[in-house]
């Protein structure tokens, strides 16, 4: 005859298995997958449901569990436990609310570059960022998200999983996953080759009406900006697209008038004269409240840009046309005359906090006029440094000072004129930005950040380099499984084990 009671035993004590695997279960779910909340809640209340069932069907038993003296050392012990956890879960909510990162990466690569932290404390209102993600990949897309938000907390962060709502996909014209979707005040962005780059740009495609356009004045022998020879310009041009600006080019010869939506026009390397028209077009667009960058090179066979520099002097700065020789801080080789720049003016937002290796091959010194001026970039003091302006002893490279001819140290590779009219930047160089020195990007950086300050975009002056060497770790499955083993299952488990040796040997003692 079967025993009634054996069966009842054996079936509340594979419920019971049953009903604490479940369990931990449900915390699995809680933690892996947040998002699926009515799945969570279905397992979390099935779970329930069995514990009411067993203790209804078994209340006698329960009964005298409850009083009995295990029953409330358990408790108490739960309630502490519990405690913690409540403690624990408040400091992970204030952590969650005011997270503090430290990288300690050699390179910071797993920080947000100045630029992108500058936009994003300079943003005023909410951003949101709508992640079109795979759920293998969700987690990858979200650690990017999430360093923005570690700069800007209330960065609002939506997930859309690209196989359960693909509506939603097509309706956002996602084509490639993961994806992001950029949204402020009711303008989007989609950035579906995710990196820092292009998410960063993509705010600032959003959080301004429109992009900046500036001009490159051509037909005067100016640097190639189509070339992609080292002494093109392509790579400046690629930077300058990167940062969203609209890079147009005016012969001024062909129509001497500048277009209204010019934010600032360029002289890159300007070696032929202008016409009277060119000038006065310029001179007119400076003083109607334009903004100048002039990059122009000593010019020692000729009169050269004779026009364009007197209209300088116009405005309080005088090009020398000398060659600046810096006999301590230089390139190797060079005999000083491509000086090595460090001594960057501590004010200025472009310069202050600027720091790296700035080339000025063949540059000539700067001198000021007026007041209205002030330096960016200069030399080390005379005897150190020096203007050249001997064309025989150029050509020989046998320099040396000549008094009352040349001029002395410190001298000026970069000036910069702010008015309430406008804002004129002058450099004694144009080739340090010319595709033979794109692996060198404070080049660059120094040039960008100067473009940025000119159209009025502080915000993306950034002190990082836009250039670092990507060495990506790869680890096998075997590697891969190791540390999980390692990580899930071995360190929780002698946790565990080590936690019920102590609660046996506390209720012993």
């Amino acid at each position: 005859m079967v025993d009634k009671k054996k069966i009842k035993g054996w079936m509340m004590s594979l419920f019971s298995v049953i009903n604490f695997l479940l369990y931990l279960v449900v915390v699995g779910m809680w933690i892996s997958i947040p998002e699926e909340t009515a799945l969570n809640l279905f397992t979390t209340l099935a779970s329930l449901m069995i514990t009411s069932g067993l203790i209804l069907f078994n209340k006698e038993a329960f009964s005298n569990f409850y009083k009995s003296q295990f029953f409330i050392k358990m408790m108490s012990s739960l309630v502490t436990v519990f405690l913690v956890f409540v403690i624990l879960g408040f400091l992970n909510y204030l952590s969650f609310k005011n997270p503090v990162v430290w990288d300690i990466t050699k390179n910071q690569i797993n920080s947000l570059t100045d630029q992108t932290k500058n936009i994003l404390e300079d943003i005023d209102g909410e951003v949101r960022f709508k992640i079109f993600s795979q759920k293998k990949t969700y987690s990858l897309v979200y650690a990017l998200a999430d360093l923005y938000r570690l700069i800007k907390p209330d960065l609002e962060i939506s997930y859309v999983d690209a196989e359960l709502e693909p509506q939603l996909v097509r309706e956002a014209n996602v084509t490639k996953v993961p994806a992001i979707e950029v949204g402020y005040r009711g303008r989007k962005a989609l950035v579906q080759d995710l990196n820092e780059l292009n998410l960063t740009n993509a705010l600032v495609k959003v959080t301004r009406s429109s992009d900046p356009t500036i001009y490159f004045i051509k037909g005067h022998d100016e640097i190639d900006l189509n070339s992609y020879e080292n002494e093109g310009g392509s790579h400046l041009v690629t930077l300058l697209s990167a940062q969203n600006y609209q890079v147009r080019f005016l012969n001024l010869r062909e129509k001497a008038v500048i277009p209204d939506d010019a934010k600032a026009i360029i002289f890159l390397g300007s070696k032929e004269g202008f016409f009277p028209s060119e000038i006065k077009a310029i001179k007119d667009y400076l003083n109607g409240g334009g903004n100048g960058v002039f990059a122009l090179d000593p010019d020692f066979n000729g009169q050269g840009v004779k026009d364009l520099k007197e209209l300088l002097t116009q405005f309080g700065l005088e090009l020398r046309n000398d060659l600046v020789i810096d006999q301590i801080k230089h390139v190797n080789g060079s005999q000083g005359s491509v000086p090595v720049v460090h001594k960057f003016n501590p004010q200025h937002p472009i310069t202050k906090d600027f720091k790296g290796d700035l080339f000025f091959p063949l540059v000539q010194s700067l001198h000021f006029l007026d007041n209205s001026w002030q330096a960016l970039a200069s030399s080390n003091r005379f005897p150190a440094a020096w203007g050249e302006t001997s064309r025989d002893e150029m050509t020989s490279m046998k320099l040396t000072f000549t008094e009352g001819v040349d001029h002395k140290g410190p001298l000026h590779y970069v000036g910069i004129k702010d008015s309430n009219n406008h804002k004129l930047l002058v450099f004694g160089n144009s080739s340090f930005v010319t595709n033979t020195y794109k692996k060198f990007p404070k080049n660059f950086m120094f040039f960008m950040n100067s473009i940025n300050w000119i159209v009025g975009e502080e915000r993306l002056i950034t002190l990082n380099s836009p250039v670092l060497e990507d060495r990506p770790i790869f680890m096998s499955q075997n590697q891969i499984g190791v540390i999980f083993y390692f990580t899930v299952i071995f360190c929780p488990l002698v946790l565990v084990i080590i936690a019920f040796f102590m609660y046996r040997r506390r209720n012993r003692d």
